[in-house]
């Protein structure tokens, strides 16, 4: 029994060989009947521009050609047909390509651009800015813009924002070429900038400004009836030596932030006596000029000049002996 099941088994072997060899015989024939040559796949791209967003024509100029398969390289839909529109949505390099007849091939690389931007002028910023405007002069400008709420302007001296006011105000401490840019809305597209020249303050020297201070204050002291100097500088008077003998502490930014106050006219000079022991007249030395410490409280409340920085030294008895000041120019 068990030999006839083994007969039957290979019987059913052999047939089932037999069977498979005619089906893919006559699937061979068929495509040979069928099978048309192509040496070359041509295609061409039709567009006058590749724009994301914009139709592009896919055109087959391959001989002989009766299959195809676009492939757009975004991980779109397969398109079978011999002319094949297609539309790119974002911008990009991209691999097209297409097979005809199911084995010839052929791709191409395009670069498809982003869609330009197009301003819409009633968005745009404005505002009127002048010409010109000299160091020190304070800029106002006003935000001319319809429907805005949020404002940054920026005036070219600085890296970040300088107001989020819709009336801004800026005073430049260099001059030359400058750009003044507004965002409103924060809509970055539709800022607008502008130029203005930033002239050069006239008779800005140090040395001028302390030598007329030093002039003018010596001649009021002159010209004053029970003024008489005490010692041998001049016009400028020694004021007494009347301090304590052991100074307060104070720091060298909280110094500074007195002269501002001086600057000012919101503090006065006498304010500085205990720290410099009586001693107002003491020498300084302001941008690498020497004048007095009274010179130069006088110099900053005509001009208004900003500080940047304020160096004391001290002695054993805390007593400020000496200041170097470093300033920039004048500024309203």
């Amino acid at each position: 029994m068990n030999k006839t099941m083994s007969n039957h088994i290979d019987k059913m072997v052999i047939r089932l060989f037999i069977i498979t060899f005619l089906i893919s015989a006559s699937v061979l024939a068929y495509r040979a009947t069928k099978f048309t040559p192509c040496k070359e796949v041509i295609f061409d791209i039709k567009a006058d521009e590749l724009v994301e967003g914009k139709l592009i024509k896919f055109v087959d100029q391959t001989k002989n050609a009766s299959a195809w398969e676009w492939d757009f390289g975004d991980s779109t839909k397969v398109s079978h047909n011999k002319d094949a529109l297609h539309v790119f949505r974002k911008p990009g390099e991209y691999t097209v390509s297409l097979t005809v007849n199911g084995i010839c091939f052929e791709q191409k690389k395009v670069i498809v651009k982003a869609k330009p931007f197009i301003i819409d002028s009633t968005k745009l910023a404005r505002f009127n800015l002048p010409a010109t405007i000299k160091v020190g002069e304070q800029l106002v400008v006003k935000d001319l813009t319809p429907n805005a709420s949020t404002w940054e302007w920026r005036f070219g001296e600085t890296a970040g924002a300088n107001s989020t006011n819709k009336v801004a105000s800026y005073v430049y401490e260099t001059h030359g070429l400058k750009t003044v840019s507004l965002v409103v809305n924060g809509d970055i597209k539709h800022a607008t900038s502008k130029k203005i020249e930033v002239l050069p303050i006239e008779n800005t020297d140090t040395r001028d400004e302390i030598t007329s201070v030093t002039r003018t204050i010596g001649k009021q002291i002159k010209d004053a009836p029970d003024t008489k100097p005490l010692g041998s500088q001049g016009d400028a008077p020694v004021l007494k030596n009347d301090g304590p003998k052991t100074a307060p502490n104070i720091s060298d930014n909280q110094f500074k932030n007195k002269l501002i106050l001086v600057s000012r006219k919101k503090l006065s000079v006498d304010s500085f006596k205990d720290y410099l022991c009586g001693n107002l007249n003491m020498p300084i030395i302001v941008n690498g000029e020497k004048t007095t410490f009274l010179q130069f409280c006088e110099l900053i409340q005509i001009k208004n000049v900003k500080i940047k920085e304020v160096k004391l030294f001290k002695d054993s008895n805390n007593c400020i002996t000496n200041i170097t000041v470093k300033r920039s120019k004048y500024i309203l």
